[in-house]
């Protein structure tokens, strides 16, 4: 079930961690009639779904270990619906497949480290996905995106500050059709010094480059 890092929002509209938390993984729990090896129509209508293990294939590529310790919740699942798939749809993307761990670093930051797939994806895909939530949020401020180098490739980088939280959000290529991303979270109450953000990106991104 949602706790306050996994708000129930597929648009990034919602309070401190939704911009890049709840979005980063499909943004849904995972329905009763979730089948990670079924169609996406059950029953004449589209379901997305979530659950630790649904995709273990995907599970085994996200990094096992994030400031020397295991995730919170490491899960993956699929996102069918157009509410949730918003402009990746139109770009050719009918369904996403995703894996992802959480890392709480406070009571209301965290770190996403996650890895997105389908046929027809890209990371300036899932990059536009992001940075139009954001532009169509209402509580999001000083928004900036910039082009940055991942793991030797070529990515885009968005900063928002969302209500009272530094958000940040990475992605950048992991092979034809996949997507790595980096999502940062961390409150201004409990992150008195921004530099403590940026010194997590830049950990996020180095646990992406660690050895498994």
């Amino acid at each position: 079930m949602p706790n306050r890092l996994w708000p129930i929002a597929a648009s990034l509209r919602v309070a401190v961690l939704a911009l890049i938390l709840a979005t980063a993984l499909g943004a849904c729990s995972a329905a009763p009639s979730f089948d990670p090896t079924g169609p996406c129509e059950v029953n004449g209508k589209l379901v997305d779904g979530r659950a630790p293990g649904a995709y273990t294939d995907l599970e085994a590529l996200v990094p096992v270990t994030y400031d020397g310790r295991a995730p919170n919740r490491l899960d993956s699942g699929r996102t069918c619906t157009p509410a949730n798939l918003g402009t990746m749809l139109p770009r050719g993307v009918p369904t996403v497949r995703f894996a992802g761990g959480l890392w709480e670093v406070g009571e209301r930051s965290g770190v996403t480290l996650a890895l997105f797939t389908a046929p027809t994806l890209t990371s300036t895909i899932l990059f536009e996905f992001y940075e139009t939530g954001a532009r169509t949020a209402s509580k999001t401020d000083a928004i900036q995106a910039s082009d940055v180098t991942a793991g030797g490739l070529a990515g885009r980088r968005l900063d928002v500050l969302n209500d009272e939280s530094y958000q940040t959000i990475i992605t950048w290529p992991a092979g034809s059709g996949s997507v790595r991303v980096v999502l940062v979270g961390s409150d201004v109450r409990e992150t008195v010094a921004r530099q403590v953000h940026e010194d997590r990106v830049t950990a996020a991104l180095a646990a992406w480059a660690a050895p498994r």
